[in-house]
C-alpha cells in the first residue's frame, strides 16, 4: 500500500508566482557570436532565470524555445547563451518561465497560468543552453484549475497566457 500525500491550500503552499512578473512586451534581441542580448526596461528577471520568446520576426526560431540561464547586466539588459545569427524583429514579448524544483506538486493555477508538460521528454537531466524552437508543450493544468503533478525539475512548467493572476505552488512528498 502506498499513501499519497497532497498539499492543501492555504498556509501550506510555499511558491506564489505572481503572474505580472512573466509576460512583457517591447523586447529587441540582438545575436553575437555565442550571445544573444536583450533590452527591455524593466525585463524583472533574475540571474540563472529561463525565458520565452513570441512575435519575434527574422529570427523566428527564438519564438517557443526556452532560452536561459539569463546572466543581469542591468534592469534593463541581460544575456543568455544563444549561437543563432540574424537580425531579430517585430513586437518581441519576453515571457519567464518558472520550472518547479523535481517532486510532486499541487498546484492551483490563476485565471492566466497554466502548468505545462513537454511529451517529447526532450530535456534530458539539464536545461537547454541554446533552444532550437519548435518545441512541443502541452498544457497539464489548465488556467483557474488545481492539481497534482510530479517532474525532474525540467519537463514540466508555469507558463503564464494573460494579465495579472496568481498562482500558488505546494510541493509535497
Amino acid at each position: 500500500m502506498s499513501t499519497f500525500k497532497i498539499g492543501v491550500p492555504g498556509f501550506s503552499f510555499n511558491t506564489e508566482v505572481t503572474n505580472a512578473l512573466f509576460k512583457l512586451s517591447g523586447a529587441s534581441i540582438a545575436l553575437s557570436g555565442t550571445t544573444a542580448t536583450v533590452t527591455l526596461a524593466s525585463h524583472l528577471l533574475s540571474a540563472g532565470d529561463y525565458v520565452t520568446f513570441s512575435g519575434t520576426t527574422g529570427v523566428t526560431t527564438l519564438n517557443a524555445a526556452v532560452w536561459g540561464p539569463v546572466t543581469i547586466t542591468n534592469s534593463g539588459v541581460y544575456t543568455f547563451p544563444c549561437t543563432l545569427s540574424g537580425s531579430p524583429g517585430g513586437t518581441i514579448v519576453q515571457e519567464k518561465l518558472y520550472f518547479p524544483a523535481a517532486g510532486a506538486w499541487f498546484a492551483v493555477t490563476g485565471a492566466n497560468g497554466a502548468i505545462e508538460y513537454n511529451p517529447d521528454n526532450k530535456w534530458g537531466q539539464a536545461y537547454p543552453t541554446s533552444g532550437a524552437g519548435g518545441d512541443t508543450w502541452r498544457v497539464l493544468i489548465a488556467a483557474s484549475a488545481a492539481g497534482t503533478f510530479y517532474t525532474d525539475g525540467f519537463a514540466v512548467r508555469f507558463r503564464e497566457n494573460g494579465t495579472t493572476a496568481t498562482s500558488y505552488f505546494s510541493q509535497v512528498e
